[in-house]
């Protein structure tokens, strides 16, 4: 699903651009820079909130690469999803368990219960690169169970690394699909995927059933 949302997300900008007047990459990235530090500030702000609020993050991740580059979109994207997974995880810790397992299921909870009671920082990394479980799922969800907050938060920073850098390398070169950096990303996107599925059912398999 998040592949099909990233393909879809590609396919929309390079249409665009076919048939609508949209500047360059280099001219949209001398706007944004003329904006200075407001950029990158307004930037990781829309990645926390939309994190937090459910908005789709290969949008966001995919955006960061065309607005700003491969590494400096990496990082303010990556900055942002972090500190948008942390606010979701303390808001679940502070409405409680009962609250969320009206909202999430308890089933999912359970499961997640039984990833993160073996390793929280490891358990993380690993629900970071799995297409099964929703990001902001696992976020909220993470909020009641035992892991640590800051096993929590290094872990998501880490896990958001490869597929960011991915989205990001496919949205600077959004407006060249073609390009062998183009498609070594979306490549590389589809390998992660599949590993994640893969891994991801095995590790939620290992959990119990959802209940």
């Amino acid at each position: 699903m998040r592949l099909l949302l990233l393909v879809v997300v590609v396919a929309a900008l390079a249409v665009a651009a076919a048939v609508l007047d949209l500047p360059d990459v280099a001219g949209l990235r001398a706007w944004v820079a003329g904006h200075g530090v407001a950029a990158p500030v307004v930037f990781f702000a829309v990645c926390a909130v939309g994190t937090a609020a459910f908005f789709p993050k290969p949008v966001l991740a995919t955006a960061s690469g065309l607005l700003f580059g491969v590494l400096p979109g990496l990082v303010v994207a990556v900055a942002g999803f972090t500190a948008g997974a942390v606010v979701a995880f303390l808001v679940a810790r502070l409405l409680g368990r009962r609250s969320v397992a009206r909202w999430l299921g308890s089933g999912r909870l359970r499961v997640l219960d039984a990833v993160f009671e073996r390793d929280g920082l490891a358990a993380t990394v690993v629900l970071r690169l799995l297409p099964v479980v929703p990001f902001a799922v696992s976020n909220y969800g993470a909020g009641v169970t035992s892991v640590a907050p800051a096993a929590f938060a290094t872990g998501t920073a880490l896990g958001l690394v490869p597929t960011t850098a991915l989205a990001a390398t496919l949205g600077d070169a959004a407006l060249d699909p073609g390009s062998p950096r183009s498609v070594a990303a979306a490549v590389g996107w589809l390998v992660l995927a599949v590993v994640g599925v893969v891994w991801g059912r095995r590790l939620l398999r290992r959990a119990g059933p959802p209940g």
